[in-house]
């Protein structure tokens, strides 16, 4: 019976980097008996065609199409990676995963994140997809806090705890992804792979700030409430288009501001871990058999958080944000310039930025 080993996520781990370091070693992982099927960096569509999702194309990498090229491979070894599948906690959806998945014996692999951290960076993550508007503590009030506990009995439930595979995200615990994850599907070393670069890299503080102005102008200019959620890139007004933050990492990419920051303030993120103590103990005991009941290692020290103010931009970074609105601008309707020619290329996947 062939070894299927499916990486769920979660999201804000590293899902990105690691599948393209995957979809960019695919001979290596053939040479050492693994298949990782399909041609596209992830295997998004499994979950978006499972979901309903807008997203899904029912003609190509289905769920059917994945299946025969496993069953067609002389190898027994296979990863599928997307961390879509942990969109719904529902156990009807993951067992509807487990279904497809019934003649092979399943692994599945989920990365955890502190969820202080994993709040931080989805707040993050929102401003630069460019779908809120709002403030910290609107966002805070309107998210909940990640329930792992929940989430791992339900995949636990359908596929057996004795198959999941739980990985605490922190340098301490895991200082390379890569190796870890390969360590966990039975290679023991990076030998023979090619090194890839992260993708999703963390914007400086001055871009994540113009990004975030840019955002609430826009929301201004449609009539949105500028304190909530929005699906701006599919809002297209002006310059805006669905994938400007990433032509504007690229030409700010001079900026020198710090990556090290956090807009959560430290109350709120203490406040969030106390919430999670109780649940994070049961995950360490019940999934990785630590006895201390300690999931994450790393301690909160105390910081001061960082405020989303245009304001705090630097004369010259203003000027370079000027101008990158007036280029798009002046590009709009236009014959399509090499920055807006890599705008579209970024737009085949990449999900996550």
């Amino acid at each position: 019976m062939k070894q299927v080993f499916l990486h769920i996520g979660t999201q804000k781990t590293g899902s990105s980097s690691l599948q393209f370091f995957l979809h960019k070693n695919r001979e290596r992982l053939v040479e050492l008996g693994y298949l990782y099927p399909s041609q596209k960096k992830a295997h998004h569509n499994l979950a978006y065609t499972l979901f309903g999702d807008p997203k899904a194309n029912y003609k190509a990498d289905t769920w059917e199409n994945i299946i025969a090229e496993i069953d067609n491979s002389s190898l027994d070894k296979i990863i599928i990676s997307s961390e879509f599948f942990v969109q719904t906690k529902n156990v009807d959806f993951i067992q509807k995963i487990a279904e497809k998945l019934k003649k092979y014996k399943t692994k599945v692999i989920i990365y955890l994140k502190r969820q202080d951290k994993k709040m931080e960076s989805s707040f993050n993550q929102q401003i630069k997809a460019g779908v809120y508007t709002g403030t910290v503590d609107f966002f805070l009030k309107e998210s909940k806090i990640p329930d792992y506990f929940k989430l791992l009995n339900n995949w636990s439930q359908v596929f057996g705890q004795e198959n999941i595979i739980v990985r605490p995200l922190e340098k301490e615990q895991i200082p390379d992804l890569y190796r870890d994850f390969l360590g966990n599907i039975g290679i023991p070393n990076l030998d023979g792979f090619n090194k890839t670069e992260d993708k999703n890299i963390k914007p400086n503080i001055s871009q994540i700030v113009a990004i975030n102005f840019v955002n609430q102008k826009a929301a201004t200019k449609l009539g949105l409430k500028r304190q909530g959620f929005h699906k701006l890139n599919q809002k297209p007004q002006g310059f805006l288009t669905k994938n400007y933050p990433k032509s504007f990492f690229r030409y700010t990419q001079h900026w020198k501001a710090s990556t090290k920051y956090n807009f959560i303030p430290y109350e709120k993120a203490a406040e969030v871990i106390e919430k999670c103590r109780e649940q994070n103990a049961q995950i360490a005991k019940q999934y990785l058999g630590r006895e201390d009941g300690c999931l994450f290692y790393e301690p909160l020290e105390s910081y001061e958080h960082e405020l989303l103010d245009i304001n705090n931009l630097s004369k010259e970074e203003l000027v370079d944000l000027c101008s990158y609105i007036l280029l798009k601008k002046q590009i709009k309707g236009e014959t399509k310039t090499e920055l807006q020619q890599e705008d579209d290329n970024d737009n085949e996947e990449d999900l996550e930025y």
